[in-house]
Formats: structure tokens, sequence, C-alpha cells
């Protein structure tokens, strides 16, 4: 072996790259039910994102090596390993993190984690449950950090003589800061490595396996949120993907029909036997459905709460690297259901059982034009309603919610959104033996939440404003879906039940055709006879005013979910249709069959009115 700094240097960073792949080896372990088979391709490809993450956090190291690689001051020597163990601990804790995280967002966290993180005292509170329930991330995570320490004195051994040669001392440096460049591009192409260069590895569905967390948040850090897209003439835009709407010929419920919303925590269609025909444990609302405009092919745009509350109140989707409540466009004036309704008489009001301050949503929801919100601060309850850990469980709040309806000045606009089916999924021990069973810790809680609001709707009946109501009931996006080799990013991951009951005034129908959480911003409009124009990026599930698509993204890639095909798209070029059906093939990049150019167009029409919008601060009837 050559000795000398530049292979102490290249050891150590050596070191670095094996636990990298260890990670990648482990995140795809945990992960083995969304990535049934990952290529050997993708494991190679990510040592290129890897290179480039360590290139980058290991900078202030490396910098302090190029001034001094052996010094012989103790004081130097522990400064240049207390760096290098400090920005490589922060660099993996986030690694190690995604590997179970990674099951609840379905894409690897970016730069908006921080503002998740330190909005409100969700991480603080929660930090006990989450090192019992993964203690094991937490050993992996320290055998790593102890292995590096280690693997980084052993280098020490072949440092070599420190008395060398002028020509060598300024050579290994120029081929150190050489290779330093190299890497922190990601190769010696002339574009910097982007993150779609991942599904040159693995293919879109692999991905996340190929990208490291490190590097896509360093690569978001900073980033302009949101850039304008001229894929066609905004005439053109306007005519396949409608944002400003006006209804003329509405349903028209009764005038001054008040409206419940009910946003559940982590229901997927999935697990409503009505639905999917299998395995059900919300049997009261599988029964409601039956006396509802249901939507049966209903999905989720986002995979987090964060997203979803927007996506559904405000019909703003989940279309960028950021979660728009965390964003800078989260402070320009937006249409919302609340503030829609405030405008023609409505009392708003939403409710919570989670801490004030959790993940934003107070402070959205009085941008969103809410008049109160009742969060755990404001609930009257006693102490032993609350879980622990999110706040107060869903049958006591939803039982305080049914009577505080009963104050609300009439029409009233509601909305709650329930927390008991939120990991850790934990509930009282004589409810837990109620609804005991299932194969996922999930599914007690969906029975609890289904059983509590059978309790509230037994209440509401019994009120006044009941038959003059509509209620719609959704999810804010799936979590812990049995899967049966399925890989991950499918329809089936934003699959959310969708429906529509008033008592006596809506048709019981099952409604095959795709809808999404922003349609319910226009859908419950058009189903009030409003016929003022409104702004919305979706569209009322009662009329045909665009393609039948829902769209969503995920890590940079833009994904559209139609009737047939689940397509996913980098903003630049196709890269493929995957068939919700499997009697179809795969339509690779650059394939024109089966109405994917069709479907193509109007994504494009989406993602160029949500981007040009949000940059313009367009999000309000002209």
């Amino acid at each position: 072996m050559i000795r000398g700094p530049l292979t102490v240097l290249l050891l150590r960073l050596g070191a670095v790259g094996v636990i990298y792949t260890l990670t990648r080896v482990l995140f795809t372990w945990f992960n083995a039910d969304l990535f049934p088979a990952v290529p050997p391709s993708s494991f190679l490809g990510g040592m290129r994102f890897d290179a480039f993450a360590i290139a980058w956090t290991n900078l202030p190291w490396i910098l302090l090596v190029l001034i001094h690689p052996s010094p012989t001051n103790s004081v130097f020597r522990r400064i240049q390993l207390g760096v290098f163990l400090v920005v490589n601990a922060i660099a993996l804790f986030f690694q190690f993190v995604d590997m179970e995280y990674y099951t609840f967002t379905l894409k690897r966290s970016t730069a908006d984690l921080f503002r998740i993180m330190t909005t409100g005292n969700d991480t603080a509170n929660l930090a006990p449950v989450f090192i019992r329930d993964y203690w094991y991330i937490l050993v992996l995570y320290l055998i790593a950090l102890f292995v590096l320490a280690k693997a980084y004195r052993l280098a020490e051994r072949v440092s070599g003589d420190p008395l060398q040669k002028w020509p060598w001392r300024i050579g290994w440096r120029f081929i150190a800061i050489a290779g330093l460049l190299i890497a922190s591009r990601g190769g010696v192409q002339l574009i910097p490595l982007q993150v779609l260069d991942a599904a040159r590895y693995g293919g879109a569905e692999n991905l996340p396996v190929t990208l490291n967390t490190p590097y896509t948040i360093m690569t978001s850090v900073g980033k302009p949120t949101l850039s304008e897209k001229h894929y066609m003439t905004e005439a053109e835009a306007d005519a396949l993907w409608p944002v400003h709407h006006q209804y003329a010929d509405t349903f028209n419920l009764k005038p001054r029909t008040n409206v419940i919303l009910v946003i559940l925590e982590s229901f997927s269609a999935a697990y409503s036997a009505k639905l999917s025909g299998d395995v059900g444990y919300m049997p009261f609302l599988d029964s409601l459905m039956g006396a509802s405009l249901n939507m049966t092919r209903a999905y989720a745009n986002g995979r987090r709460s964060i997203d979803g509350i927007p996506a559904i109140l405000a019909s703003i989707p989940e279309l960028m690297d950021e979660a728009f409540i965390t964003s800078p466009y989260a402070s320009l004036p937006f249409t919302s259901l609340a503030n829609v309704l405030a405008g023609e008489g409505y009392s708003t009001s939403f409710y919570h059982g989670g801490r004030n301050g959790t993940m934003g949503f107070d402070g959205f929801t009085r941008s969103a034009g809410f008049q109160r919100y009742v969060g755990l601060n404001e609930y009257t309850g006693p102490a032993a309603d609350q879980d622990g850990h999110w706040g107060v469980r869903d049958r006591p709040y939803l039982h305080y919610w049914a009577n505080e309806l009963a104050k609300e000045p009439a029409p009233f606009f509601s909305t709650v959104f329930t927390l008991s089916s939120h990991h850790p999924y934990e509930l009282p021990p004589e409810e837990k033996e109620k609804f005991a069973g299932g194969t996922q810790d999930i599914h007690p809680t969906l029975r609890y939440t289904d059983d509590a609001l059978r309790q509230f709707f037994e209440t509401a009946r019994g009120m006044s404003w009941y038959t003059n109501t509509l209620f719609v009931i959704t999810a804010d996006h799936t979590a812990d879906i049995d899967r049966t080799g399925q890989a991950y990013n499918r329809a089936t991951d934003y699959w959310v039940p969708l429906f529509y009951f008033a008592p006596g005034a809506i048709e019981p129908l099952d409604q095959v055709r795709v809808t999404q959480q922003i349609d319910i911003l226009p859908t419950i409009l058009d189903l009030l006879g409003y016929d003022k124009e409104f702004f919305s990026f979706g569209h009322s599930a009662l009329r045909k005013e665009a393609a039948d698509l829902a769209i969503m993204s995920s890590n940079g890639i833009y994904q559209a979910i139609s009737t047939q095909w689940h397509m996913q798209y980098d903003g630049t070029n196709k890269f493929q249709a995957l068939p919700l059906d499997s009697t179809f093939a795969a339509a690779q990049i650059g394939t024109s069959d089966l109405g994917t150019d069709d479907m193509f167009r109007s994504f494009q029409a989406a993602i160029q009115q949500f981007n040009g919008h949000l940059v313009r601060g367009e999000l309000v009837a002209k």
C-alpha cells in the first residue's frame, strides 16, 4: 500500500462511503415491501450520489487536512477528529431516520423537514416515543459512528513520513482537490448530478434507493421552490386544466346548508371492504358510503398531513419539494372553503385535538379564513382523554365536537381532523381489547375511530341541524398498507375514501371517475349552488371540466393517476406510464399509445398552471 496523507484521506472517506452503502442496503431491507426487486445497478449508481454527499458534508474536515495532514499538535489532531465525526454524524442521522420515516412520506426527506421539525413542539414531545419504537435505528446509528471513529484511527497507520519532498506535498493536494471537485459534481459530466439522474440506474420506481437523504436535503436547501413552466400557451393550459370556475347550473342543496368536513388521519381506501373488496376495518364508514355520493377512485395529493390539509381545504396539491404550509407561498392570499363560505355568511371553525402549533395547522387555518381554531389548548375535557403523544383521543374529541356544533351559528362550515390512527397507534386498554385484530398496528385504531364516528353520527341525528347538513368525509393520506409484492408509490399509496352525504338530499351513487383531494373545494361549492367565480386547482366531481387525473409529486418526480395509468414525469421527459391493470404493459419513455399522450398533455397543463399561479401570486378569483 502506498503510504502518505492522500491514502489516509481516501481511507477515511472510503469508510464513510462504506457506511453509506450499508445504510442503502438497510434502507432497502427495512422497506422491502416497497422495493421488492431492486437491481444491483441501483446500489452501484447510488455510489455517485454518495460521493456527492460525502464531498460536500466533509468539506470542512478536508480543508483542515489540506492545511495540515499529519498534525503533531494534539489539539489540532482532536479538532480534525471532532469535525470529521460531527459532520458525518449530522449527515448520517438523517440517513438513518429515513429508513423508517420513508414509510410515512414515500420520499427521501428534503430541506422542508427542518421547518416541519421546528414547527410546534411535536418533535420534542414525541422523541421518547420514536426512540422507544425505533430503538434499533438508534443502535445502528451509534454503531456506525463507532465504526467511523475506529476506522479514522486505524487509517493513521498508513500516514507515512510527514517530511515529504516538495513536489509530492503539492501533488497530493492537487489530486485531492481535483477528486473533491469531481465528487462534488457527481462526475465529470457538463451538468452537476441531479435527483432525476438516479432513475438511470434502477428506474423511477427505485429512485429513493439510489438516492441518499443527505444528498436530497443539500440539493433542496436554498433552491427556488418553483419556476414557471411553459409547455403550452396560457390559453391551452386554461382549456386543458382550468383554474377559474363559475357554475351556473349547480346541484343546489337547500339554501344555507351547513357543511361538515371530516378529515381522517391515515385512512386508506384499501382498508374499506366496500372500496377494496377485501377485509375491512371501517364498517360504519362503509355503510355510510352506501347512502352517499361515493367516489370510488379518490386519491390524496400528497403523503403527509401537512400536504393533505391544504389540498382538502384550499385545493392546493403537493407539486413542489416543500410543503405549501411552510413555503413562502403560504403568505399569499389564497382561496379556501373557509374564506369563500365566510363570504356567504357562514360561521367557520376547525377542530383538531392535537397540540396547538402541530405542523403549523393553526396558523394555516387562520390564513385560510377560519374564524375559530379549536385545538388541545381549547379542549375542556379531562386530561385522561389525552393519549400522551398527539393530543385528545378521537372518541372523546368527536363527542366534544358534536356538542360544540350545537352552539355554532347557522349556517356553519366546520372541519375536524382526527388523530388516533396516527403512529404510535396506542389505545386505552379497554379499547385496545375491543378492537384487537388485523395484520397491522394501525388496524385497531382504524376500527376505533370508525366506531367513534358511528357514535358521533348517532349524536348528530338528534340535533336540529342534521337534516340540513352536507357531510364530506375523506382522509389526509394513507399509511401502513398491506402489500403483496407491490412496488412503492403506486396508486394504492394515494387511494383514500371520499364521499358526500346529505341526509335525504343526495341520491346514493358509486362514482367511478378519478377524483382527488383538490376536487373537494369545487365539488362542495357546486353542491351548495355557489354561482360566483372562484379559483381552484381542482375541479368539481359533478361535471367534466378537465381530464380525470389525480396529480402529486415525490422527490422531484411529478405523478398523475388516471383510470388506467400512473404516470411519472420529471418535468422535461416522460419517464414511464405504469399500468394500474396488470393486463397492460408499462409504457416506456417516448411511448405514445393507449391514451397516454392525452393524459400527458393535460398533466403538463396542470403543472404549468400550478407553478405559474404560485409564482405570480394568483390564487384567488380575478
